[in-house]
């Protein structure tokens, strides 16, 4: 008895060793003494990069100074600068600067480079226990490929809400005794639109971020953008959904309900021309204090509604934000790296980068109203279209599903369609609509025309002429 104790004691002992090694065994690598250099890109600026560098900072003076890692970090001027930056890394383009041991991304972006740059299965480095502090739809978006592998680590996320013109919206809605319950809907939203143009002659709304529409209207109206095929993607949008899309995107423009002016809705909403809109939480400051009026300046106040839905439809709305992915090349550099992404999406340090940026949190426990407000700044408090984004945000948790589609062959590429397809349409056909008036036909009329079932099936058939060119 005594001796099967022994051996049964030792057997344990050794499997306690062999475990307790793996993780050493890669820390083993790492020395105080020598410090190795973590190079990270992202494309912060203005007062997130400020946030995200401090934070850097306090890694290197704690848990860096400690482990011997040093984060470097280097931002880009925006997104899109970035991602043509890794894409070039990637290829080893003349010119260009060798990968970074990490980098921000969108899953589109990660996915192209991914066939020609290995990145790390962040799997390899996180529990099962860790990774199940993320909120779901948060980590599957990072996961594709048909290893299923774990390309992408949330960081910050965003969604979006209907900002509206309080200031604008009583006035109207006492003369004309519209409800805020009709913006809940897409439908409601554009014949309230057209009431608010025919007492005002002004565009009541626009849509900030048109490949967002368009994959949610989807997504709510029962079907997927794409359909899925291994690392394929088929366009799946039927002509019945389609044509919803145009009914409740390029009617309400090509009539004057809707505009989109400036680059970002909320420059037109900061000059009056439009009185709502649907954004990103994460640029919910950006809603106007005061609206100019001539030489004026009108003191306006916000109203933060959930982002709007299809009468039938499924309440679906976007989740975005780029996460980090760890480009493969040895222990010690991915170790490195991985620790400081595990440091940075921890408790308080990622609330405080949420809050302090317009974002939220990724883990679950901190997706609350209380646990957000609490942490915010007095002078983001003061800002109530973040305060009310935050409380509208928090309430659509608890009823919304949230959407990113999978990354795929071409899916860079056809994004970019989405983003300008039926825009474009509605700028070319406006600029039409002018011409045509001023050449004295019945505005009316015209708009008929162009908005007809005949000009939708011809718009549907060059767009899927479009995606499908794109994805082959």
């Amino acid at each position: 008895m005594k001796k099967r104790f022994i051996a049964a004691l030792a057997c344990v002992l050794i499997l306690l060793m062999s475990s307790c090694n793996l993780l050493p065994a890669k820390d083993k690598s790492l020395d105080p003494d020598n410090p190795i250099t973590v190079t990270v890109w992202n494309y912060y600026n203005g007062t997130v990069k400020d946030r995200f560098d401090e934070l850097v900072l306090e890694f290197n003076d704690t848990i860096g100074t400690e482990r011997g890692i040093v984060i470097e970090a280097q931002s880009y001027g925006d997104v899109n600068e970035l991602a043509d930056a890794l894409f070039s890394s990637a290829n080893a383009e003349i010119g260009s600067l060798p990968m970074p041991d990490v980098f921000a991304a969108y899953p589109d972006n990660v996915f192209r480079v991914d066939q020609i740059a290995e990145l790390v299965n962040l799997k390899n480095y996180f529990s099962q226990e860790e990774l199940g502090e993320i909120r779901g739809e948060f980590l599957e978006e990072g996961i594709f490929g048909e290893d299923q592998e774990l390309k992408i680590l949330p960081i910050a996320k965003s969604t979006e809400n209907l900002y509206l013109n309080k200031t604008f919206w009583d006035g109207f809605a006492n003369a004309s005794g519209a409800s805020l319950n009709s913006l809940s809907t897409w439908e409601g939203l554009a014949k309230t639109a057209k009431l608010y143009y025919e007492y005002t002659g002004k565009a009541f709304f626009g849509v900030d971020a048109n490949a967002n529409y368009m994959l949610i209207s989807a997504m709510q109206l029962g079907e997927e953008m794409y359909n899925y095929q291994g690392d394929l993607g088929i366009l799946g949008l039927s002509e019945d959904t389609a044509y919803k899309i145009w009914t409740n995107y390029y009617v309400p423009y090509i009539n004057g309900y809707y505009a989109k002016i400036g680059r970002f809705s909320s420059d037109d909403a900061k000059t009056g021309q439009i009185a709502a809109y649907t954004g990103s939480t994460a640029g919910a400051s950006y809603f106007p204090r005061e609206v100019a009026d001539g030489d004026k300046a009108i003191p306006v106040e916000v109203i933060t509604l959930p982002y709007p839905f299809y009468e039938g439809g499924e309440p679906y709305a976007v989740q975005q934000g780029a996460g980090m992915c760890i480009t493969k090349s040895d222990n010690a550099h991915e170790y490195a790296a991985a620790l400081f992404l595990k440091w940075f999406i921890d408790t308080p340090q990622n609330i405080n980068f949420a809050v302090s940026t317009g974002y939220l949190p990724v883990k679950s426990e901190n997706l609350n109203t209380d646990t957000i407000l609490s942490k915010m700044d007095r002078d983001s408090l003061t800002n109530k279209a973040v305060q009310n984004s935050i409380i509208t945000t928090m309430e659509m948790f608890e009823t919304y599903s949230f959407y990113g589609n999978k990354p795929f062959q071409g899916s860079y590429e056809a994004r970019s369609i989405l983003e300008t397809n039926l825009a474009s349409r509605v700028k070319v056909d406006l600029k039409l609509l002018k011409e045509r008036v001023e050449n004295g036909e019945d505005r009316e009329a015209v708009i008929n025309e162009l908005s007809s079932k005949e000009q939708f099936f011809n718009w549907y058939q060059d767009f899927t002429k479009e995606i499908s060119t794109a994805l082959k």
